[in-house]
C-alpha cells in the first residue's frame, strides 16, 4: 500500500466534460480548496459517521467516496466532506479552513463509541479528469468522485501522487473553475457555505433521504417532503466579469435582492459561473445585473431536491446535480 491508502477499485468515469487528454490539478492550488484528512478507526466508526453525516456511510464499498456535509441540528452546513472508504475503514476530507473545528466536533461527539481520530497532515489531494482510459502509472489511493467536480480523487504524499500523474498536463485553476461550472459542482467557499441548508447550494448529492437518523436530517426531511428552497443554484452568462472576489450581489427588476453570483471564469463569448438565486428567478433567459454586468440565467435549479413525489405544486421543477435544463 502506497501513499497511506490502498489502490481503488474504481468503475470507470463518466464526466460531463471531456478534454482530449486528461488534466489534473492540486487542490492545494485552488483557492479554499486545500483539504485535509483524518482517519477514523474502530469498531464503532461506520455507526459513529452514519449519525453524524449526511451521507450513507454504511453503504460505500471500498475504494468508493461520497460527498457529505457535517449539519447543525437545523440543518445547516457547518461542512461538507469526502468521505473515503479505505482498506482499514474510513477517512474524511475535509475543507482544511475548517478541519481543527471539525475534528474538534467530531472528538467532542465520541463518548461511549470505540473510535480514533488519526489526522494525517502528509497526505494530500489531487483531482483528474477526462480519464476515460486512463489509470495511475503506479499504485495510489485513487477514488470515482462527483465532489468537487467530477473525475478522480488521487491521494497521497505528495511523492507518490506525482509519480502517479506522470504524464498528466497540469489544469490551470480557470480550467478546473469551467469544469466545475460545465458539471454544476458547487465548491466550498464559493457555493457551499456555512449557514445554509445543501439544497439550497446544490449540494443535495451529499444528502441521503434513505438511511436512518443523522444530526440535522429531520428539517432537511422536512424540506424533502415539502420539496421546496427558496434559494437555488443556477448557471449564469454575464457580459463580463466583476472584480475582486465574490460572492456578488445580485438584483433582478422583480427582485433588488435577488441572490449572490458565487463562480465565474471566462468562456467563449463571455463569462460563465454559478450563482444562487431565489427560486422564482431560477429559469433560463431571467436577466439579472450585478452593478453595471448584464447576467443571463441558463439553466433552471441544480443540485435542488426535488421533493416527494406529488408533494410539488405544478410538479418537480429541479434537475439532478450536474444536469442541463
Amino acid at each position: 500500500m502506497k501513499g497511506g491508502l490502498p489502490t481503488a477499485r474504481a468503475p470507470a468515469i463518466v464526466n460531463a466534460v471531456q478534454s482530449s487528454t486528461p488534466l489534473h490539478v492540486d487542490l492545494r492550488d485552488l483557492p479554499g480548496q486545500a483539504r485535509a484528512l483524518v482517519r477514523l478507526r474502530g469498531p464503532d466508526t461506520e455507526r459513529f459517521l452514519q449519525g453524524l453525516l449526511s451521507a450513507d456511510v454504511a453503504a460505500l464499498e471500498p475504494g468508493q467516496a461520497a460527498a457529505a456535509a457535517l449539519l447543525t441540528v437545523k440543518g445547516k452546513l457547518i461542512s461538507e466532506a469526502i468521505v473515503l472508504c479505505d482498506g482499514g475503514g474510513y477517512a474524511l476530507a475535509l475543507p482544511a479552513d475548517v478541519a481543527d473545528a471539525v475534528i474538534d466536533d467530531l472528538d467532542r461527539h465520541i463518548i461511549m463509541d470505540d473510535v480514533t481520530l488519526e489526522p494525517a497532515p502528509e497526505v494530500g489531494f489531487s483531482l483528474v479528469w477526462g480519464t476515460e482510459g486512463w489509470a495511475p502509472s503506479v499504485e495510489v489511493g485513487a477514488f470515482p468522485t462527483a465532489h468537487p467536480a467530477p473525475g478522480l480523487l488521487v491521494v497521497g504524499d505528495e511523492a507518490i501522487r506525482e509519480a502517479a500523474l506522470a504524464g498528466v498536463a497540469a489544469a490551470t485553476p480557470e480550467q478546473f473553475t469551467a469544469h466545475r461550472v460545465a458539471t454544476a459542482s458547487p465548491a466550498w467557499g464559493f457555493e457551499i457555505r456555512p449557514g445554509f441548508f445543501p439544497p439550497e447550494v446544490g449540494f443535495v448529492g451529499g444528502v441521503s433521504y434513505d438511511k436512518g437518523c443523522y444530526r440535522g436530517q429531520e428539517p432537511l426531511a422536512r424540506i424533502h417532503a415539502r420539496g421546496q428552497v427558496n434559494r437555488v443554484m443556477v448557471r449564469i452568462r454575464a457580459t463580463a466579469a466583476p472584480d475582486g472576489d465574490g460572492p456578488v450581489a445580485l438584483a433582478s427588476e422583480a427582485r433588488p435582492e435577488a441572490g449572490e453570483w458565487t463562480t465565474w471564469v471566462a468562456g467563449e463569448g463571455g463569462v460563465d459561473g454559478l450563482a444562487i438565486v431565489h427560486r422564482s428567478l431560477a429559469a433560463p433567459g431571467t436577466a439579472l445585473q450585478a452593478g453595471a454586468i448584464a447576467i443571463e440565467v441558463t439553466s433552471g435549479p441544480l443540485g435542488d431536491d426535488v421533493g416527494m413525489p406529488g408533494k410539488r405544486k405544478g410538479g418537480a421543477a429541479t434537475v439532478k446535480l450536474g444536469g442541463r435544463r
